[in-house]
């Protein structure tokens, strides 16, 4: 599942965006449990449940459009 955002929008933008592509599931996933973190090559987010189950991470790379293309891998 991917989606593209622009470079300007901030992670509150992009949170928002992981939740709505999630859909039903984005009821599982707890945002003090979740985390965006940098990488050598980018920036991630881990998404977990209430528990601290993993249940998605996300992982983004520049687009032709000079923003960003956010990749969702989900393990549920």
């Amino acid at each position: 599942m991917h989606f593209d955002i622009s470079q300007e929008k901030g992670l509150e933008e992009v949170w928002e965006m992981i939740i709505k592509k999630m859909g039903n599931e984005a009821n599982q996933i707890c945002s003090n449990s979740s985390s965006f973190y940098k990488t050598q090559d980018g920036m991630e987010c881990s998404l977990r449940k209430l528990n601290g189950d993993l249940v998605a991470i996300c992982y983004r790379e520049k687009n032709r459009n000079k923003g960003y293309r956010w990749t969702i891998e989900k393990f549920i």
